[in-house]
């Protein structure tokens, strides 16, 4: 027989490609993650990965049991929230995982006085670039753009999102700026190339060379509000500082549907709902500035 905590352990290095990057995942150490495969390897009798120039890879034993181990894990994950279903109490922790902005900017200052109300509630706002799965249990709810595609998550609208084009008010008093010749100006980004986000692809189809990049909306901002150029901002996040002037406005760019998104058998979690009512109440009182109809000053 073989121990559930070494198939999670051998899922983690599948996904993330190396013993390090698992342990750094796991919050374990390098040696009890190299430990775990082996004792899984011993027990199943075959090797599961080789190591190559590349890093690690899996083996042909490795492949095939891939499929059966994210099926424990689903069971592990649905047993962990059936017992979880029944705790009565809001207190605890809940992870929220979201974008840095909406964090900083909207859930932060909204979450405040829930706590207050639940001082044993512990929320977690994680701001990670990449999308943590919920399905997985690596946070609880969600607040993000685009529809996930797993039948097991329920999704809310919230918002509508809206995107302006921003530049130093100095700047914009400096140089003509209009919509049709936004090519003439540097830019200030975001840094995929090519652009994935469907705002950051409009301005680029638009804009001048990038002379500033990041994936840090406060770095943009801080680019902008030096004079670097032109960039796209959610207007919740560009109307709030003086030093910037819309200069094209949202009708004429992209928005977006802002999401609230939590796992089925985890929406009717006393904890999991008061944090998701709290998020929502958060959004929903700043509509106006989410859809860039109310500018507002620090």
């Amino acid at each position: 027989m073989f121990d559930w905590s070494d198939v999670r352990v051998f899922l983690t290095v599948q996904r993330t490609g190396s013993f390090t990057a698992a342990a750094r995942e796991l919050r374990i150490d390098q040696t009890t993650v190299g430990r775990r495969v082996a004792t899984l390897e011993a027990a199943l009798g075959s090797r599961l990965f080789r190591r190559g120039r590349d890093g690690l890879t899996l083996t042909a034993a490795g492949k095939d049991i891939v499929a059966a181990a994210e099926r424990m894990e689903g069971a592990a994950l649905a047993l962990g929230r059936t017992a979880e279903g029944r705790d009565r109490a809001v207190e605890g922790l809940v992870r929220i995982t979201t974008f840095q902005s909406m964090a900083e900017y909207v859930l932060a200052p909204g979450l405040v006085d829930l706590h207050r109300r639940h001082p044993k509630l512990v929320i977690d706002l994680h701001t990670d670039d990449r999308s943590l799965s919920l399905t997985r249990r690596e946070a609880d709810l969600a607040v993000r753009f685009g529809r996930p595609d797993q039948a097991e998550l329920v999704v809310r609208r919230l918002a509508k999102v809206a995107y302006a084009v921003y530049a130093a008010r100095a700047y914009a008093e400096r140089h003509r700026i209009s919509v049709d010749h936004l090519e003439r100006h540097p830019l200030v980004a975001y840094n995929d190339d090519p652009p994935l986000l469907p705002q950051a692809r409009w301005l680029a189809e638009r804009a001048g060379p990038s002379v500033v990049r990041s994936n840090d909306t406060n770095v943009l901002i801080a680019a902008l509000v030096a004079g670097a150029g032109v960039g796209i901002l959610p207007c919740y996040a560009g109307d709030r500082h003086a030093e910037l002037v819309r200069v094209v406005d949202p009708v004429d760019v992209v928005s977006r549907d802002l999401l609230l998104v939590v796992h089925a058998e985890l929406q009717r979690v006393p904890k999991v709902r008061a944090v998701a009512d709290a998020a929502a109440a958060a959004i929903e009182a700043n509509l106006d500035l989410l859809a860039g109809k109310r500018p507002r000053r620090p």
